[in-house]
């Protein structure tokens, strides 16, 4: 009878022991913390807070004179009665320029947008991509976003920061009637594209 106790005690700690390993598993997920997503199709959502300005400056200046003079003999001796006694010739060639250009552009986009995940790269890295579009009194404004984020950089709240986005395209297009009224009219391009 303690033979069997033993061995009753015995099978009841291995079991256990089997019975905890199968129930907490390292590939789990804490309970502690929201989950992250790992897998094709999990949404993550991004908040694109991106802003960017640049600035080109160019000019040119040049400033070339050439002077160019000769004195001839001899030759002209027979002409002197047509052409005078005057056998120099002489000119000057002058061209100056300067030119200045500038431009400058800069753009702010503040948006948050849901994104799936596309693909899960065998670095484990996630491959994503976002679309929001958002109609109001006939004007369509999309936003777009692809590019591949590193789970570890995903936020309890299920958030990534547009910056984080490695091979970030963000796309940010609108139509309707404040579109094509801030968009040049067809004369301008034709004019623009010839000079």
């Amino acid at each position: 009878m303690k033979k069997f106790l033993a061995v009753s005690c015995l099978l009841l700690i291995v079991s256990g022991a089997v019975l905890a390993d199968a129930i907490w598993n390292e590939n789990s997920a804490s309970p502690y913390s929201t989950q992250k997503a790992y897998k094709v199709g999990d949404i993550i959502n991004i908040i694109i807070l991106e802003s960017s300005s640049a600035k080109n400056l160019a000019g040119t200046t040049s400033n070339v004179k050439d002077d160019l003079s000769a004195k001839l003999t001899h030759t002209l001796q027979r002409l002197t009665p047509i052409i005078g006694a005057n056998t120099q010739v002489s000119g000057a060639v002058s061209n100056r320029y300067a030119g200045d250009g500038a431009t400058s552009r800069g753009s702010n986009v503040t948006a948050r947008i849901a994104a799936w995940v596309t693909e899960v790269l065998p670095n484990g890295n996630l491959a994503i991509k976002g679309v929001h579009k958002v109609e109001v009194n006939d004007e369509m404004q999309a936003i777009g976003l692809t590019g591949t984020v590193r789970p570890k950089d995903i936020s309890g709240a299920n958030t990534i920061y547009s910056y984080q986005v490695a091979n970030a395209n963000l796309m940010v297009k609108g139509t309707g009637a404040v579109g094509d009224a801030s968009a040049p009219g067809w004369l301008t391009r034709i004019f623009n594209w010839l000079f």
